[in-house]
């Protein structure tokens, strides 16, 4: 008996039925598993969170990785066009001298610096030696051998503890510095940076001022600055050389603390402040203060200028005597007389926080000693250090009515007769002194100096988003 065979079109119909059936069946099933997301994100509430924050913070970085590439992008199209430039053969191109401190930033300034600045000084043209500084010891002693014969710049990679060390292995072995310096803003916080060109540094959530800051040195940009020196007595250590500031207390310890807590994300200032007080309570510093009056210039505190003896040629017989020349270019200060110059004062003070700035004038540095926050209290701490945060300034109130005592001054010698144990610390250009070493009851001075320093600072930026 023969078997019967359905026609093609039946079987075709078929086929159709019983895929749609199958894409029907399965689109239900996701509808269903789709329609059941919210009943478990809202059982499993702790995985949401996280699996949500985890998400925003992938975004976040995205989004923040496309307009950083697009910034240097910007900025390597303007340094092209002076690596393009027509030059002499006979002109040499400028020497950079990178001095890296590999500690800087948990280890991550050098890997920005070599996404934001060096590749900007390659494409202007300009030779680049990069060394490394393993340690303290080496970074100073580095910064302090470079001069004219290796190179024409020294670019600094690191924060403002890098800084204080490099400007202190300046000045320790040289009268004078010897070449002009440019900062790589690669510190946690670069407070020194910040406050003498707040306009580009204080934008740092992205890497605009880090751009900037190698754009600087690209296009000769400088300005002198003045060096403090720090002694302490019957130490055996020669001075340290500075430029930021020198301080101590509640508010620089906590600030310290807050990189321990990377998990609270953007809150972390503000939790570091509300746990510290929760633990404790703010007792005070007291201190001795001496201070010299500040002089804005006088024979008394200015030396004369060094008047170089013009070197004779056989054709000033016919042009005349040559003109003396003064060396640095210093103004003359004979026959100025301050009386107040130089006068001492003494004063008792007591506070949460002690900050000595240096503040740079025409041609030196002078101090302004400030200490505040007498009887804050925990809720007076945590209240200021939300200001702080709110604001985004690190190092200082933002309230002037803070600091109860305000002084300007040439020098300032304090010695510290109570300092709680947990803040037994102090930070000189950010870099803490051992939890061990003897702060109490040793003069420790501190002198603004004429010690000149020419640093690339960039101006504004340029690049508005």
């Amino acid at each position: 008996m023969y078997g019967y065979k359905k026609p093609d079109c039946f079987l075709d119909r078929e086929r159709k039925t019983t895929n749609l059936l199958g894409r029907t069946f399965r689109m239900s099933k996701i509808i269903g598993k789709i329609s059941r997301i919210p009943k478990t994100l809202y059982e499993h509430k702790k995985k949401t969170i996280f699996i949500s924050f985890l998400g925003y913070l992938g975004a976040d970085w995205v989004y923040r990785w496309d307009k950083n590439q697009g910034i240097r992008k910007h900025y390597a199209n303007i340094a092209v066009k002076y690596g393009q430039k027509t030059v002499s053969p006979e002109d040499r191109p400028k020497r950079i001298f990178v001095l890296v401190n590999v500690e800087g930033n948990s280890r991550s300034c050098f890997d920005a610096f070599n996404k934001n600045a060096l590749p900007l000084f390659l494409l202007s043209g300009v030779q680049v030696d990069v060394v490394k500084a393993d340690n303290e010891a080496q970074l100073e002693a580095l910064a302090g051998a470079v001069d004219t014969q290796e190179a024409d710049v020294l670019y600094v990679v690191g924060g403002d503890g890098t800084i204080g060390k490099v400007v202190t292995g300046i000045f320790r072995n040289r009268e004078k510095a010897q070449l002009p310096v440019g900062f790589y803003p690669g510190g946690y916080d670069n407070l020194w940076l910040k406050r003498m060109i707040p306009t580009v540094f204080e934008k740092s959530e992205d890497v605009r001022h880090a751009c900037e800051s190698a754009m600087a040195v690209i296009e000769d940009q400088k300005q002198s600055v003045f060096a403090f020196e720090l002694t302490t007595e019957n130490s055996e250590v020669a001075p340290e050389y500075g430029l930021g500031d020198v301080s101590a207390g509640w508010f620089r310890q906590i600030e310290d603390t807050r990189k321990k807590f990377w998990y609270f994300s953007v809150i972390k200032r503000r939790w570091a402040y509300v746990w510290e007080m929760l633990k404790r309570s703010p007792r005070p510093i007291e201190c001795h203060v001496e201070y010299e009056e500040t002089c804005s210039g006088c024979e008394k505190c200015r030396p004369k200028p060094v008047i170089q003896a013009p070197a004779w040629r056989w054709w000033h017989v016919l042009t005349g005597t040559p003109k003396y020349k003064n060396n640095d270019a210093q103004k003359d200060y004979t026959g100025i007389i301050n009386v107040k110059c130089g006068e001492k004062h003494e004063i008792d003070a007591k506070g949460a926080e002690l900050l000595i700035e240096n503040e740079q004038m025409n041609d030196y540095s002078q101090l302004r000693f400030r200490m505040g926050g007498n009887d804050i209290g925990r809720f007076g701490v945590v209240s200021d250090g939300f200001k702080r945060c709110s604001k985004n300034i690190v190092g200082r109130s933002t309230d002037e009515n803070f600091y109860n005592t305000d002084i300007l001054a040439n020098s300032v010698s304090f010695k510290i007769t109570s300092l709680p144990s947990y803040i037994h610390r102090l930070y000189i250009s950010s870099n803490p002194t051992p939890k061990d070493a003897e702060l109490t009851d040793r003069t420790i001075t501190i002198r603004g100096t004429q010690k000149k320093l020419d640093v690339f600072f960039p101006t504004s930026i340029r690049l508005e988003l």
